[in-house]
């Protein structure tokens, strides 16, 4: 990984099913979950919605994509239980809710005082 003056960041780029908002949302809580509960506390996981202007109406909405940040991951999480139950929960409530369209892995930059 090159050096990063700031925090590493997973960037995934989500559309999210018709009506499965909430279910997303769920996931993304579940997921933030299951590495606090493995002892995890350096790390955050968030969600942002997408905000577009209508084509018919001129005025803006929430889109259905969502962008979810995963702000300074474990750079080594091999020792974690990937494949326990609450992990193969939280990626099939993903899955149920949302198909993955993208995912970068970014360098954010400290916030300048």
């Amino acid at each position: 990984m090159p050096a990063c003056d700031g925090h590493i960041a997973i960037l995934r780029v989500s559309d999210v099913k018709p009506g499965a908002m909430n279910a997303f949302m769920a996931a993304v809580e579940a997921h933030q979950a299951w590495y606090r509960k493995n002892g995890v506390t350096g790390n955050q996981i968030v969600a942002s919605r997408v905000i577009v202007k209508d084509e018919k109406t001129g005025k803006m909405k929430y889109s259905d994509e969502v962008i979810t940040y995963h702000i300074n991951p474990l750079r080594d999480d091999r020792k974690l239980p990937r494949n326990d139950d609450a992990w193969k929960a939280y990626v099939k409530m993903y899955r149920d809710s949302s198909t993955l369209k993208t995912q970068y892995i970014t360098c954010r930059p400290n916030a300048k005082k």
